[in-house]
């Protein structure tokens, strides 16, 4: 912050954007009184006024339209010779009154006023005020008009649309300031060189705002009445004396009882069901708590996990030395006690409890993973922001044909820095070769919580308070779907590959019921959500209509009848839309979409999931089979049938002792092993608590606690179709050219791989990173005295550096890059990294800068 001069409100109600004669612009944050964001600025502003568009003045005399929801530059008019002194904006209108320099070379006042549409951004006839307009501002109420003053303080009420109907007025002013108008309209302030100032208005109705209401004053503070002191004066009408011993009036904590508190607030995962009646509304009762519960204000509430935490291996290493000098054994060196393998007598929920990363002194590398996963599957860690979305990715990421999309996008020479399809190809990539040991999906999330959009739509770990999981991670996997659409059309912009997998093609037509004028348009989508039909659930069992594979084609296939705009009838009416399926794709991703209790009682049906289900689709019509008739048209042959095999799901986990859900998938990994096989292998992946289940238990939604959310179908044909052949196909020129984001090059020492130096297996090289740190760690100390890490630092990659290690140019490096960061900095850690504040900045640094990404593409290469 250097030289501050305006500032004005967002399209955010609670955030500021502030500007002054500095290189950038600072979004604050009322709430937090933080600096949340940091904004390039393209000149220097004086005055900002916020209107349609956010207007700023420049130093330099021009008005500067900025766009509301990125700041980025809309429009530039060159409003004064030498400085603006005011400007005001309301709804389409925009004036300025300014300064320009004459043939004596002193500024002097412009003698008009200029005027501006916001609406369609063009100069409008400028207002002439002989006087010398000086400031101005435009009425509330009236839209056209303004007051525009002179220095000597004559106004002039003008209207916009009409200069030549003006209203004179005289301020008794010897040399005037400014002014400013009421939120009514109804009163004017004019401020002097005297320090005065002079408000016009009428006396008798004046009102400032538009909703007044009377001021509130303290209280007055009355004095202490004189007391009558005798024997019959009650004690508490006296004030506290100064004690030395315990008064009579100090209760033991036994006699104490805490009343009046408040009801325990209402589950989050109740207002879906929700129904109005003339007291309010009513839901079935969840019986997740006890009559009459009541919050307990005075304790902070804690998620304590019931799954008992490891030991870490610092201490698993001290105690196997002491046992084994000693001869004994560890007894939870194995998960005999635990088991988490299904079976468990005691406890059958204990694998989908949640499951928490404990701290020590040595950070998170300390903690003992495979104590949760005995498995060859890698979990994903869970002390990122937006976590909760582990369990979509590890879904997405046994999908064979979608992991080959990612990994083949990947290996390309994609340079989008906010790719989310090439982040999903990392993390798939690092998952398999991390063969079991958990991972984690910083990257991606990161990449996912840079989109403005997903915060638009409330899909970030910040959201989920007012929210339920199910609900959020349903609108996620729709965002994935339709931003690696998007990454992928970025590249290749005429393939349609990507929509072959996910899309469903169709048509829409929707029919006006009242002039029957019909429009037809694309219909594509990425995810089907369920719409269950209104039946009795008694009976849902006995009808063909309940059945999955029934209300799926329902669901596809669409009909519904609500109100629209008609074009023809130029007014809304009851229109009729059908969708009509052309193409189905190859793999179906489908939104469970439960939202009141009807809906969940179709999944408590004994068998109700299906694992295949097949399609058939003739342009017109479109038929779906499960079970024996599924079988019947294989056995048959019949053409155009594809048949659908389930890969996984993922299902919310709402355990009443746990009192905090969480999200796990199911996933059949025989699907996408590379060993055919025709048996299910179904797997439980609870973040980084991985195992074997069965396939009964997969299937089965009878009890309350397990919600599906999302489904994942794969056409049979791509069963086991992982393609691997993006290993020999991998992009590597950005090793053989510079690349930098502020056009600095790397130290002269630094030269880049020749064609010949191309690294293959075995190419001994050495690779030197240096970190920041973006977070310190947070410690607790306990009443006594022992310390507890209750969250790492974090690190960022400032710095990478790669030298060849054999050859002509031994011990030279081919790669020295700066990583730049958007994130906040609290330490450089300049000691040992020798990063420097300002080094990571493209705007200062003379290092050269590359983003994150381009550095883990030429270190995977």
């Amino acid at each position: 912050m250097v030289d501050l001069r305006c500032m004005s409100f967002t399209t955010h109600p609670s955030r500021l954007i502030v500007a002054g004669c500095q290189a950038t612009m600072l979004i604050i944050d009322l709430d937090k009184g933080t600096v949340v964001e940091k904004i390039p600025a393209e000149a220097n502003y004086t005055i900002m006024k916020k209107s349609r568009h956010l207007c700023a003045a420049t130093d330099a005399g021009s008005v500067h339209v900025l766009s509301l929801t990125d700041y980025t530059l809309l429009k530039s008019w060159k409003a004064h010779g030498a400085v603006i002194n005011d400007l005001d904006a309301r709804n389409d209108f925009l004036v300025t009154c300014g300064f320009s320099v004459r043939h004596i070379g002193t500024p002097i006042v412009d003698p008009l006023a200029n005027v501006y549409d916001l609406k369609s951004l063009t100069p409008l006839s400028p207002v002439p005020f002989h006087a010398g307009a000086a400031y101005v501002r435009m009425h509330p109420r009236l839209q056209t008009t303004s007051f525009i003053a002179s220095q000597s303080g004559q106004l002039q009420v003008v209207d916009l649309m009409n200069p030549n109907s003006i209203s004179l007025r005289q301020a008794n002013v010897s040399f005037m300031l400014g002014m400013e108008i009421s939120p009514s309209g109804e009163a004017l302030a004019v401020n002097d060189a005297e320090c005065s100032v002079h408000l016009w208005g009428s006396p008798a109705k004046i009102h400032f705002n538009e909703m007044s209401k009377e001021t509130e004053f303290p209280d007055v503070t009355p004095r202490p009445p004189m007391l009558d002191w005798s024997a019959d004066t009650p004690l508490n009408v006296i004030g506290m004396p100064y004690y030395h011993d315990r008064l009579l009036s100090a209760w033991p904590s036994h006699l104490v009882f805490e009343v009046g508190s408040i009801p325990k607030q209402v589950d989050p995962a109740i207002i879906p069901y929700l129904h109005p009646s003339d007291m309010g509304q009513y839901a079935p009762n969840p019986r997740k708590t006890h009559r009459y519960q009541v919050e307990n204000t005075r304790c902070q509430p804690t998620t304590e996990t019931a799954l008992a935490a490891p030991k870490f291996l610092s201490e698993k290493a001290r105690a196997h030395t002491k046992s084994k000098s000693l001869g004994d054994k560890e007894p939870l060196d194995d998960l005999d006690g635990l088991k988490i393998n299904g079976e468990a007598e005691n406890d059958p929920l204990l694998k989908y409890s949640n499951v928490e990363i404990k701290y020590s002194k040595f950070g998170v590398d300390d903690f003992d993973f495979r104590y949760y996963n005995k498995t060859n599957f890698s979990g994903l860690e869970t002390h990122i922001s937006n976590s909760f979305t582990n369990a979509l990715l590890q879904l997405f990421k046994f999908i064979p044909l979608a992991k080959n999309l990612a990994l083949h996008h990947a290996a390309t020479n994609c340079i989008y820095e906010n790719c989310l399809l090439c982040e999903m190809g990392f993390l798939f990539d690092m998952l398999d070769k991390a063969r079991g040991q958990s991972c984690q999906a910083t990257n991606l999330l990161k990449t996912f919580s840079g989109f403005r959009e997903a915060a638009n739509l409330g899909l970030l770990e910040e959201n989920l308070s007012n929210k339920s999981l199910a609900s959020t991670i349903q609108s996620v996997n729709r965002f994935f779907l339709n931003q690696i659409s998007n990454d992928y059309r970025l590249l290749y912009p005429g393939s349609d590959q990507l929509d072959q997998v996910f899309a469903t093609s169709a048509i829409e037509s929707v029919r006006c019921m009242y002039c029957r004028n019909e429009i037809v348009r694309a219909g594509n989508t990425f995810v089907s959500e369920l719409i269950y039909p209104a039946v009795d659930i008694k009976q849902a069992a006995r009808n063909p209509a309940c059945r999955f594979s029934n209300i799926l084609r329902a669901s596809i296939e669409r009909e519904a009848q609500n109100r629209g705009w008609c074009s023809t009838c130029r007014r809304y009416q009851q229109v009729a839309i059908r969708k009509t399926v052309e193409r189905m794709p190859m793999v179906l991703m489908i939104n469970a979409a439960i939202n009141n209790p009807v809906c969940r009682q179709f999944w408590s049906i004994p068998g109700w999931l299906p694992e295949e289900v097949g399609i058939i689709t003739d342009g017109k019509q479109m038929r779906c089979f499960e079970g024996a008739e599924l079988q019947a048209q294989k056995r048959e042959k019949t053409p155009n049938l594809l048949v659908y095999q389930l890969v996984g799901l993922v299902a919310e986990i709402d355990v009443v002792e746990q009192k905090k859900p969480h999200l796990v998938s199911f996933i059949d990994v025989a699907i996408s092993a590379t060993t055919p096989t025709e048996e299910s292998k179904w797997h439980l992946f609870n973040d980084f608590l991985v195992t074997e289940v069965d396939k009964n238990e997969v299937l089965s939604f009878k009890q309350p606690w397990k919600q599906p959310c999302v489904l994942s179908y794969q056409i049979s044909t791509a069963r086991h179709g992982v393609d691997d052949s993006w290993k020999n196909a991998l992009d590597t020129t950005l090793l053989f050219y510079e690349w930098s984001m502020n056009n600095c090059r790397p130290i002269e020492s630094c030269q880049v791989l020749k064609p010949n130096e191309k690294p293959t297996p075995g190419t001994a090289i050495a690779l030197d990173t240096e970190f920041v740190d973006l977070e310190k760690a947070e410690i607790e100390v306990k009443a006594d005295g022992t310390h507890e890490m209750i969250r790492p630092s974090k690190s960022g990659l400032a710095r990478v550096s790669v030298i060849r290690g054999n050859g002509t140019l031994e011990s030279s490096p081919f790669i020295d890059d700066y990583i730049t960061i958007k994130d906040p900095i609290v330490d450089y850690v300049t000691q040992y990294s020798g990063i420097k504040p300002g080094d990571l900045d493209p705007r200062t640094s003379a290092h050269n800068l590359v983003p994150l990404k381009a550095v883990f593409s030429s270190a995977t290469d």
